[in-house]
């Protein structure tokens, strides 16, 4: 963590501050509320449940988890303001946990296997990079991140198996998310 610190570079930092937004409260609970809106008007209310329940579920599990374990943050100038403990990244459980969904829901709904594998691969860049950035503010450890994309991974995972059901298993894959008027 030292010698990352020792050798930040201005450009980086501002890249950093803007990337970690992509996992912040602050953008994804609205970004949630679009998302599930978008998904209720397009008649897949389960799916927007399941998006809210793993966005709300991951901010709460992420603090109790923080309480419990009461890790200090790294010992190294923090480029950004932070409160509370270290263990595990907020950021990135939060993160992980919304931009997963996103693709669980596209998948329940029957997006073609191209269209998820997409996502997936865009989910997967977009949660390296907050986890990347994370550790480049000083915030976190390596450990608190990779905790943090677990830990929402598999909140999403364990949500998105709850929502499914038995007819969507059945039904041939098409894409749910073009609109046919």
């Amino acid at each position: 963590m030292r010698e990352l610190a020792e050798r930040r570079s201005h450009d980086l930092i501002d890249l950093a501050r803007i990337v970690t937004w992509a996992g912040s409260a602050f953008l994804l609970v609205p970004l949630a509320l679009a998302c599930c809106a978008l998904l209720v008007h397009v008649g897949l209310r389960v799916q927007a449940v399941a998006v809210a329940l793993t966005l709300g579920g991951a901010m709460i599990i992420s603090d109790v988890v923080k309480l419990l374990v009461s890790r200090p943050r790294p010992t190294v100038e923090h480029l950004q303001h932070v409160t509370g403990f270290s263990f595990p990244s907020g950021h990135t459980t939060q993160a992980s946990a919304f931009w997963l969904s996103l693709v669980f829901a596209a998948h329940a709904a029957g997006a073609s296997p191209a269209r998820t594998s997409l996502l997936a691969a865009a989910a997967s860049l977009i949660l390296i990079l907050v986890g990347l950035s994370r550790v480049y503010l000083g915030v976190h450890y390596p450990a608190d991140v990779i905790a943090g994309i677990l830990l929402g991974g598999g909140w999403a995972a364990y949500v998105a198996f709850c929502a499914r059901s038995p007819e969507a298993e059945q039904r041939p894959a098409g894409d749910p998310l073009i609109v046919e008027s």
